[in-house]
């Protein structure tokens, strides 16, 4: 078990080897975003503890599951994943968190790592956004544990290239598709990745065009949250020269029309967040849509084979992706006195919610009569 910041940074060796070694893989599973977020993030959140759970073989790590302790509502101990338990205005919503295990080895870790959470202390364990896995799915989990359903990651394969990917499109999609990539080199669209040097002022607009859009409709944006802001620029400053970090610019004559921000993991582009300028007189009708098949068409020729989109459903993106991923949440409760309050508040704020709903639509049916 792993408690102190000190003893985790002496693991980021065996930590990256396992990262390296797993089937997946994922980017927030890797050991600098983990610890960047502790840094910003974990710090501050109330009676906040590294519960970080290592299996070993010998001198040779086979798993971590990132895990660490708050206090939640009502004073409940709340184990959870790292990064995540943010304030909702700064969260930063990684996917695909889960058990970070060498191929291989994931069933007997899982069970092992199940094993040593029952005997730590909390009330309350939420684990958010997990593919449905040999950790999600392991038979060494409580029965006691409720799941819930956190929606599909969107993907796009790109093997093949890019004019096979277009062929796994539907017709309608493949035409569209094709007739946005026109429309860009009719108006002279040119998107560039940005190297090391022009990273900060990419980064820069990527934020302003994000800000703009929120504004218009009277909401903040995660880029007005200092802590969020910091957590990026750290990444930026650690991945950007390793290719690692993706900022894609899409310009007309010059001016930033969309930016996009991602990461590449392993053959795999995880788009992370954009900044996009609504024109509705401009020459681009969906000038988001061309940067994200303008960016696929350039990552093909990097090697990357699979373009996801994350969690989270618009319609853009049933369009442009051919597959999806489930994620799930698990939560389970412990028989302890503050669990049990917590329970009992929560069921009777659905309870008054669903009284008032009633209430609400037996007045709405008496006005309609």
């Amino acid at each position: 078990m792993v408690r102190s910041e000190e003893a985790w940074d002496g693991l980021r060796a065996d930590w990256d080897e396992v990262h390296a070694a797993s089937a997946t893989g994922p980017t927030p599973l890797a050991f600098r975003w983990l610890r960047h977020w502790w840094t910003v993030y974990g710090r501050a959140l109330p009676a906040a503890r590294l519960e970080i759970i290592t299996v070993w073989r010998g001198a040779r790590m086979l798993a971590a599951l990132p895990l660490y302790r708050r206090r939640g509502r009502l004073g409940s101990r709340c184990l959870g994943f790292l990064s995540t338990g943010e304030p909702e205005l700064e969260e930063t919503c990684p996917d695909y968190l889960d058990l970070l295990c060498r191929a291989g080895e994931e069933i007997a870790c899982s069970a092992a790592c199940w094993r040593a959470i029952a005997d730590l202390e909390f009330d309350q364990l939420e684990l958010l956004d997990m593919p449905e896995g040999p950790f999600a799915q392991s038979s060494a989990m409580p029965r006691a544990h409720e799941r819930s359903s956190r929606g599909a990651c969107c993907v796009a394969e790109l093997e093949g290239g890019f004019e096979a990917y277009l062929t796994r499109l539907s017709a309608n999609s493949r035409q569209n598709a094709r007739r946005l990539l026109r429309e860009g080199e009719r108006a002279g669209a040119e998107l560039v990745l940005a190297e090391e040097a022009r990273a900060p002022a990419v980064f820069a607009e990527l934020m302003e065009l994000h800000q703009q859009r929120w504004r218009a409709e009277g909401k903040p944006g995660v880029f007005a949250a200092p802590r969020f802001v910091a957590f990026h620029r750290r990444l930026l400053g650690d991945w950007l020269p390793t290719g690692q970090i993706v900022l894609a610019r899409l310009a007309i004559a010059g001016q930033p029309t969309a930016i996009l921000y991602g990461f590449v993991t392993r053959g795999r582009f995880e788009f992370y967040q954009s900044g996009v300028q609504v024109d509705e007189d401009g020459p681009l009708r969906s000038p988001g849509a061309l940067a994200h098949l303008m960016l696929m068409r350039a990552l093909v020729d990097r090697g990357v084979t699979a373009y996801d989109f994350l969690r989270g459903e618009t319609s853009y993106k049933a369009r442009l992706t051919t597959r999806s991923t489930e994620l799930v949440a698990v939560h389970l409760w412990r028989p302890t006195p503050r669990a049990a309050l917590f329970r009992t508040v929560r069921w009777g704020k659905r309870a008054l919610r669903a009284g008032w709903n009633r209430v609400r639509q037996q007045l709405a049916e008496r006005r309609a009569r």
